[in-house]
């Protein structure tokens, strides 16, 4: 017997292949006949679409559900003491947050995400030595070799994101989970969901069908809909949030350009004067939802709030890139229209001067964000250019149009490179530019076709303006 493939035209001779759901099952099964495949799997529904070629198919009731079934039965391993987090905004920095916890308390961890994936002492590990995609959440194959080559490096300790798309096709279905959390919600792949409603859907998977009912859920006191959900399937709750009413909560906040000092509240009992030594008070919350992971894995209140001054951003994140001649230039990867919002308004609290933002929208995406984006950047910063993000399959000028359209302030300028170096000729001192969409990335993605573009290095390269 050969390997077990999901994707037809890697299918070798003696491979099973499991054909998941399309409306090209019937092309991807006579693919995978004709490349050698001895066994083929299909779901029922397909049948009728399958016709002469559905001899020799084994039908089942669902082949994603399969898929993870046979990926934990191939690598049956994991580190101990697993964690996912889902949500619209904030994954990467909470994966981060959890991570560097686990590190200062002496854990053996790793984190898996949008950056990829990263081991002991921080170093990331090679997905294409492990023969995986480097993406958020991968398929579960590759989930599940990565968790058995985890445990088979003595890590102990695992936090990953997961995204709407993972949970809906059931990637992570067979991972044993220790605790889960929901960071917030707000409107995003609606391009792959269809409504918002399907979208929260998708989320609530990981607390509904992955993580066992008695495990920690932690969950967002202020997103009522959201918890209440999460309640009908769960009896442990621990509710993180900013003020009163939550087990985690953060309270007497004082936010400066380069700090934040709070009182933290840990089921209870008071911590005082406490520093995180990052920017923007939506960081507050994110490091709320991490703690509320890490204490539900065992941790002590006095532990963690012993580490908090110690842990550091994430790369692409609210980053200071430049600080020059009273001048600073950053970069953020907010591309929803929430994160897109509050970054904003973030930056905008402690800019001495203009606010000036350069920022476009992803082709082949949710449309809908785009006149959306384009009257927050209306709104809230001084100056606008609009310029390309990953325009993809697009034609990168009708993106621009509609964000122009909902933004009469805006500048166009399409190449990315010519909108920062321009952006940073007209700061004045006292100014902040914040170059957002693209954060840690350093390709641009145009038609077919993958460029080299990082934001922090074209930024560098023009320190000399200013």
């Amino acid at each position: 017997m050969g390997n077990i493939r999901t994707h037809s035209k890697l299918v070798e001779k003696h491979d099973i292949f499991i054909g998941i759901f399309c409306e090209k099952i019937k092309e991807h099964i006579v693919e995978a006949k004709s490349n050698g495949a001895l066994l083929i799997f299909a779901d029922r529904k397909a049948a009728p679409m399958l016709g002469d070629v559905s001899h020799g198919v084994i039908f089942v009731d669902d082949t994603r559900l399969l898929a993870s079934r046979i990926a934990k039965f191939t690598y049956p391993a994991q580190p101990e003491c697993c964690v996912a987090i889902t949500g619209t905004n904030g994954k990467s920095s909470i994966a981060h947050f959890v991570w560097q916890m686990w590190h200062s308390l002496g854990k053996k961890a790793a984190n898996l995400g949008t950056l990829g994936l990263f081991g002991i002492d921080g170093e990331r590990i090679d997905c294409e030595q492990l023969k995986v995609p480097d993406l958020t959440t991968p398929d579960s194959f590759s989930l599940h070799r990565i968790l058995d080559f985890l445990k088979s490096q003595d890590i102990a300790y695992f936090v990953f994101e997961t995204s709407s798309h993972a949970l809906h096709q059931k990637r992570l279905h067979s991972v044993e989970l220790s605790a889960a959390a929901f960071s917030n919600l707000s409107a995003d792949h609606l391009d792959y969901h269809g409504t918002v409603e399907e979208y929260l859907k998708a989320k609530l998977l990981l607390f509904e069908e992955i993580l066992k009912t008695d495990n920690p859920s932690i969950v967002p006191s202020s997103q009522t809909d959201v918890l209440q959900s999460i309640q009908k399937s769960h009896r442990n709750i621990v509710t993180f949030g900013i003020g009163y009413g939550a087990n985690i909560a953060g309270k007497n906040i004082r936010c400066y350009h380069d700090r934040i000092v709070f009182d933290l509240s840990i089921d209870g009992q008071l911590y005082r004067d406490i520093e995180l030594k990052l920017f923007g008070d939506f960081q507050l919350m994110n490091l709320m939802c991490a703690i509320g992971l890490v204490y539900a894995c065992g941790a002590s209140p006095d532990d963690i709030v012993n580490i908090i001054p110690r842990i550091t951003g994430l790369r692409g994140r609210m980053e200071l890139v430049l600080e020059k001649n009273g001048k600073g230039v950053c970069i953020d990867y907010a591309h929803t229209s929430s994160a897109f919002e509050t970054s904003l308004l973030a930056f905008k609290q402690f800019c001495h001067g203009r606010l000036i933002c350069v920022f476009g929208c992803g082709g082949d995406r949710d449309k809908s964000k785009r006149r959306e984006m384009g009257q927050i950047a209306n709104e809230i910063p001084d100056v606008v250019i609009v310029t390309d993000d990953n325009p993809r399959t697009e034609n990168p000028a009708e993106i621009r149009a509609e964000i122009l359209d909902a933004c009469e302030k805006g500048i166009e300028i399409a190449d990315r490179k010519e909108a920062i170096h321009h952006a940073m000729n007209m700061m004045c001192q006292g100014d902040t530019l914040v170059v957002m969409g693209k954060g840690h990335e350093t390709t641009q993605l145009i038609m077919h076709e993958t460029r080299h573009h990082d934001d922090r290095e074209e930024i560098l390269k023009h320190a000399k303006l200013l």
